[in-house]
């Protein structure tokens, strides 16, 4: 029993710990994709507003920016928010980094599992 608790609680902060990170992700890119408009580097455009983030209010502009990290971040892309400039390298880097977290953040859980058949 408790080396079902202990097992328990080492998943839970696994999963605590990958949220965290790829929040972190998230919100470093986004970050960056409102530095990169703010400079006129590569404006992130919001088609259904029909506008830049150049043009919109801050909450607007980190609501759009938070919003293109996430689908770009887990590679949904629904496409009605377009990077331009350098916004496009950034969600290219974004979305690599999209395909690679899964399997290397998965590497501890299958290093534990295997630890605990053992």
């Amino acid at each position: 029993m408790k080396e079902r608790r202990v097992r328990y609680r080492r998943m839970t902060r696994l999963f605590l710990s990958l949220f965290l990170f790829y929040t972190n992700v998230i919100v470093t890119f986004a970050l960056f994709y409102i530095l990169l408009d703010a400079c006129g580097l590569g404006p992130v455009v919001d088609h259904y507003r029909g506008r830049e983030l150049e043009h919109a209010e801050w909450p607007g502009r980190i609501g759009t920016s938070l919003y293109f990290s996430v689908i770009t971040l887990f590679s949904v892309g629904y496409g009605d928010v377009t990077p331009f400039g350098w916004s496009r390298v950034a969600a290219i880097v974004e979305s690599a980094f999209g395909y690679i977290l899964p399997a290397v953040l998965m590497f501890p859980y299958v290093a534990m599992s295997s630890e605990d058949e053992e």
